[in-house]
Formats: C-alpha cells, sequence, structure tokens
C-alpha cells in the first residue's frame, strides 16, 4: 500500500487532449488540481514544470517519448492506451521498476465492481450449477479496435477465475458515447446479465484522478486500477 502522507493534490500532465484527456483537464479545473503539462499531436509538448503524475490518454505512437520523459523525470505514469503492442507493454514493464505505473485498461469505478461481481459468480458456478458465460461490448461507430480492451480483460478475468473460457464476445458499433460491456450467464430457463455503462467521458476522467492520486505515493511498480481500487476500498473501511 502505498504512502498516504502525500498532502495536497498531485500536480498533473496529460499526454493526449482527445475525448479523456479533454475531459481530465476539465475535471481537473474543477476541482483545482493544477495542470502543468500538456501535449498533443497538433500542439505539441508545453510544460509549466514536472508534474507529480503523467497520465497518458493519447495513441501508441506516442508511447516512446512517453515513457522516455517518465524514466527522465521519475514521474509516475497512469498509462490509459489500450491498444498497445505487446512490445510497447514490455516497455512498460521495464518502466515500472523505476516508477509506479498504471495500467488502466478501465478507469471506472463501477468496472471494477463488475471485475469483482464476474470473480464472485464464477467460485459459486461450478459443477451442476455451471453456466455458459459471454460478453457483449458496446461503443460508438468510429472506436479504434474491436473486441475492446475492457471485453478481453473481462472475459479474461472469467477464465481465470471459473477456469473456463467465456462461449462468445460480441462487439458492435453503434449508438451513444462511451460504452456499455456486459456479461451474461446463462442456464437452462434462466439468464442473469451484469451490465455496465458509461455515458459520459467524466467518469474515467475521475478515475484516472483517484489514480493519479494513488501512484503519486506508491512505489515503484506495475499496478492496474484493479490495484488502485482495492487498496481505495480497503482504506475506506478500515
Amino acid at each position: 500500500m502505498p504512502n498516504t502522507s502525500a498532502g495536497a493534490d498531485p500536480t498533473i500532465g496529460i499526454v493526449g487532449l482527445g475525448r479523456l484527456g479533454s475531459a481530465l483537464e476539465t475535471a481537473c479545473q474543477a476541482n483545482g488540481t493544477r495542470v502543468v503539462l500538456t501535449a498533443s499531436r497538433r500542439g505539441g509538448w508545453a510544460v509549466e514544470a514536472v508534474p507529480d503524475v503523467l497520465v497518458d490518454a493519447s495513441a501508441p505512437e506516442a508511447h516512446t517519448e512517453v515513457l522516455d520523459y517518465c524514466a527522465t523525470q521519475r514521474v509516475p505514469l497512469i498509462a490509459c492506451v489500450s491498444n498497445l503492442t505487446d512490445t510497447q507493454g514490455k516497455a512498460l514493464d521495464e518502466l515500472a521498476e523505476v516508477v509506479p505505473v498504471v495500467r488502466a485498461t478501465n478507469l471506472s469505478f463501477a468496472h471494477y465492481l463488475q471485475v469483482r461481481i464476474t470473480e464472485f459468480t464464477a467460485a459459486l458456478t461450478t459443477g451442476r450449477f455451471g453456466a455458459t458465460t459471454t460478453v457483449r461490448e458496446r461503443h460508438p461507430l468510429g472506436k479504434a479496435h474491436r473486441p475492446s480492451a475492457t471485453a478481453l480483460a473481462l472475459a479474461d478475468t472469467w477464465a481465470g477465475a471459473s477456469g473456463r473460457a467465456v462461449a462468445d464476445i460480441a462487439d458492435e458499433r453503434a449508438g451513444l458515447p462511451v460504452s456499455e460491456h456486459e456479461m451474461t450467464h446463462t442456464w437452462d430457463g434462466e439468464a442473469l446479465h451484469v451490465r455496465h455503462h458509461v455515458g459520459s467521458w467524466t467518469v474515467p476522467a475521475r478515475g484516472a484522478l483517484a489514480a493519479a492520486h494513488w501512484a503519486r505515493a506508491a512505489p515503484p511498480g506495475l499496478a492496474t486500477m484493479r490495484t488502485v481500487y482495492d487498496d481505495l476500498t480497503a482504506r475506506t473501511t478500515t
């Protein structure tokens, strides 16, 4: 568990000013968190000071530059770019040897609860109570890749917890922002649906801020949002 004596809000750097990066910048302005670095493809890097934590909401093409900056300045990283190559994933592992790195496939708290529910369900649906399990995800038109990283992570969570692969992963490109992810467990004559819907980019922006607070005081190492929320929820119950 990281040291929680850091005091004031961390200063933030934001790489990528698309939908998530812009929402994070707005969230920081709303709660008085200082953004001391921004970087975008069009505007380049604008650095007022070295941030306490850097949030990468850009694209795989910027990955090397982001990791070089964090390694040189010893800045914790919240890595929100989901469609990284295996080589880029290994580079994150190497960075985590010197600074805290949170690999954030999905930033929202309710998704964390969906993962915990998936694990709980897997523990109970064995033997005669075994279910057929599927994953469905929906994003608006223009989503860069399919299935989404979150859908694949949910399938991996189910397989790891139950020892059984999901029967299908369905992806849909339609509707309004931001996303839906649904786990369906089916038995003879009944089904259980656990659906998580996000309707605003403010939601993942809040998650990125929570991760930044956590990472600021964390030791070097690779973590996930599961680690972050496990720790933060444990603090509220002790």
